[in-house]
């Protein structure tokens, strides 16, 4: 996957997760270092606020401080696992507008038993991503947000 040179703009203080940021705010949930490092890189290139696992706290831990607008999640990880963290959001009543965005290298029958999964706990899944995902599909995904698009026609 071609990206840009990942940027040491994206890479914050070690202080807490919120910021005076009013960017979107995007967690990318993936024990892949090396794969959420590429994507953190471009999504704050493209003027994102990204979080991800190297932030040196758990995934749920992260979740609660960060309060993302979007949450890329890999189904399969260490514990806690996609399915446990889309069970932690569905509790969470505060997050209710959300945005999912699945993603795995795991087959097309484990991705729809995942969006399933998310549907059933009344969770927005935007999309399930196969990996490799392409670039282009995720800042297409990021631009759709609602906040995202309130802040390009000049809403609140």
């Amino acid at each position: 996957m071609p990206v840009p040179p990942i940027s040491t703009q994206h890479r914050q203080p070690s202080r807490g997760l919120h910021t005076r940021s009013n960017a979107l705010r995007i967690f990318i949930c993936d024990d892949d270092f090396s794969f959420s490092a590429e994507l953190a890189g471009f999504l704050a290139s493209s003027g994102f606020e990204v979080k991800t696992l190297r932030d040196g706290k758990s995934p749920i831990d992260i979740f609660e401080l960060f309060r993302p607008d979007i949450v890329f999640l890999d189904i399969y990880m260490p514990p806690p696992d996609g399915f446990e963290i889309m069970n932690h959001i569905a509790q969470d009543t505060r997050q209710r507008d959300i945005t999912m965005i699945l993603m795995s290298g795991a087959t097309d029958s484990v991705l729809e038993v995942a969006r399933r999964f998310c549907q059933a706990r009344e969770i927005k899944a935007a999309a399930v991503l196969s990996k490799p995902i392409r670039l282009a599909d995720v800042i297409k995904l990021c631009k759709e947000h609602p906040r995202a698009t309130s802040a390009q026609t000049g809403g609140a």
